[in-house]
């Protein structure tokens, strides 16, 4: 199978002083594109990317090799570092600018962008705060764009402060917007149009992801926020973990038949208003229920009943469970330096199949 990016050349310049966020956010829209058979060339800081220093660490391989964030991020993509020296990283970098490059991926701050918007060379920029704030920008942390972008009024307990949710919720959201924005450029090249420049902020991407907490504001002149044990979907207890227990107002009657006769079949539960009104009731009727099951019986019988509830898994759950299996979504990728890799691949079917992950390859730099 051809893969459907197997003609595009594309290189992600690594700003020297980028925030992490940035980079992530970069790191992941290339990644992508390399999984989808783009050949995707990373041009490092001379240090070496500061990723490579992140946790969580593998056990095994050399200090620049066991950053499982790091491999995660970069599979598929051949690295270099550039040189130190100013005008020797200008050097390199327009040595491999002169080459058949179809897209650039920069963080904010490259001074080297340029060299690719004179090349009329796709160019995806990726940003903290939207381009109508004025310079000079402060170096922003993906907690703080989550604050700017309202994302983190909605987690957490109401009576605390916000909570910051777990992982990259921040970059990986932005990275995705900046692949999309890989794909414009592409197409337009494809066209044979000159591509013009794309920006992608992740303040700008908070306030995407939590689009309806904006439209709330705007239609109740009052912004949804935490509510904590008073919301209306709740995480519960189980006999071996616990159930994100969700469902629309048409499912409520599935609920009920699901849990059996109880309480539940109170006229007052018979509507969301109602529901809202009556919640701490209503959840204290459920718990035993769950209390008393398993995961798996609770799901396989919501499953049937049509109830959208779901397992709280833990990562290590993940690898063994039967749909992962079955679709070989957790692949095995062999690493020169480190062994043997297990890593989730990109969730994309193309006419059927997928695409595993491949292991970062580092050689001598075309400008030595």
């Amino acid at each position: 199978m051809r893969p459907p990016l197997a003609d595009a050349t594309i290189v992600e310049l690594n700003a020297p002083e980028a925030a992490p966020c940035l980079r992530l956010a970069a790191s992941l829209a290339t990644k992508i594109a390399a999984d989808l058979g783009a050949r995707v060339i990373k041009l490092e800081p001379a240090e070496g990317d500061a990723l490579r220093r992140l946790p969580p660490l593998l056990p095994q391989g050399p200090a620049a090799e066991r950053s499982a964030l790091f491999q995660f991020l970069n599979t598929g993509k051949t690295t270099f570092r550039l040189p130190a020296e100013p005008a020797a990283r200008q050097r390199a970098v327009e040595l491999v600018l002169t080459g058949a490059v179809d897209a650039v991926v920069v963080e904010e701050g490259e001074p080297l962008a340029d060299l690719a918007r004179g090349r009329r060379i796709g160019l995806v920029e990726i940003a903290g705060l939207p381009a109508t704030v004025p310079p000079p920008h402060p170096r922003l942390s993906e907690f703080t764009a989550m604050a700017l972008g309202g994302l983190l009024d909605m987690v957490g307990e109401p009576e605390r402060e916000p909570l910051r949710l777990g992982g990259h919720q921040g970059a990986y959201p932005a990275g995705l917007a900046a692949f999309t924005a890989l794909t414009a450029v592409l197409a337009a090249k494809d066209r044979g149009l000159a591509p013009e420049p794309a920006r992608v902020s992740l303040v700008e991407t908070m306030l995407w992801v939590n689009w309806k907490a904006v439209s709330g504001a705007k239609a109740d002149g009052k912004a949804p926020t935490r509510q904590g044990a008073r919301s209306e979907f709740q995480v519960l207890p189980c006999r071996d973990g616990w159930i994100a227990l969700v469902f629309t107002v048409t499912q409520f009657g599935n609920l009920r038949r699901l849990v059996g006769p109880s309480r539940l079949d109170d006229a007052k539960f018979d509507d969301r208003a109602g529901r809202i009104r009556h919640v701490a009731e209503m959840y204290e009727m459920l718990a035993p229920w769950f209390a008393a099951r398993g995961r798996e019986e609770i799901y396989a019988a919501a499953q049937a009943a049509g109830v959208p509830l779901g397992p709280v898994y833990t990562p290590g759950d993940l690898l063994d469970d039967p749909q992962n299996l079955a679709r070989d979504f957790i692949a095995t990728m062999q690493h020169a330096a480190i062994g043997a890799l297990r890593l989730p691949r990109l969730p994309v079917l193309w006419n059927g199949r997928g695409f595993a992950p491949r292991a970062v390859a580092e050689g001598a730099p075309p400008w030595a």
